[in-house]
């Protein structure tokens, strides 16, 4: 089940950057076909049509990217700086490929509507989740770690619009994080 859920997020993620590459108006049956690994007929019948095709692919990324983030910061056998910098290069990081595509910020600004128009409401979860997560590990006190979470969330969002690479997106991710939640312990 997991190896399935997985290849779901991996064939969304493929199909994403198929959207990002050629924008959704020139992205043809054809080039998500390709992308999948599968004849066209199969993406007809799976999803009927390159709409659905496009909504799916940004509801199964979103909610595979959300279900790993969550499962993260419930994960207390990792270092919690290590798990920061996880949850943000799953958050951040690995979109820096899609976003950097010249339809790139089509596709990220179409996930951005469907993360805020979902029903799982995962901006405030993972908002929640991360400030919870701060107050366990005594990074935050529990009238800081709202705002602490809100910050690191913006950080992370800011450096989206500046790098180029995951690698340096994880760096500079880093150093913010390494600031923000070690100034106080």
């Amino acid at each position: 089940m997991l190896d399935t859920v997985k290849n779901e997020n991996e064939k969304a993620k493929d199909i994403l950057a198929t959207f990002a590459q050629y924008g959704f108006k020139k992205t043809s049956m054809k080039d998500i076909a390709r992308a999948m690994g599968v004849s066209r007929q199969s993406i007809y019948k799976k999803f009927g049509s390159k709409e659905k095709c496009y909504e799916w692919s940004i509801h199964t990324y979103l909610s595979g990217m959300y279900s790993k983030i969550f499962t993260d910061l419930n994960n207390d056998d990792i270092p919690p700086l290590k798990t920061l910098i996880n949850v943000f290069d799953t958050f951040i990081g690995q979109a820096i490929d899609i976003v950097n595509n010249s339809h790139g910020t089509e596709v990220f600004n179409d996930a951005l509507k469907a993360t805020h128009a979902s029903q799982e409401d995962w901006p405030l979860r993972y908002r929640t989740r991360l400030a919870e997560f701060l107050e366990r590990h005594n990074y935050a006190s529990s009238d800081k770690a709202l705002g602490m979470a809100f910050a690191l969330i913006s950080a992370g969002k800011g450096l989206l619009l500046e790098e180029t690479s995951r690698s340096q997106f994880l760096e500079d991710m880093t150093l913010i994080i390494e600031s923000i939640v070690v100034q106080d312990n």
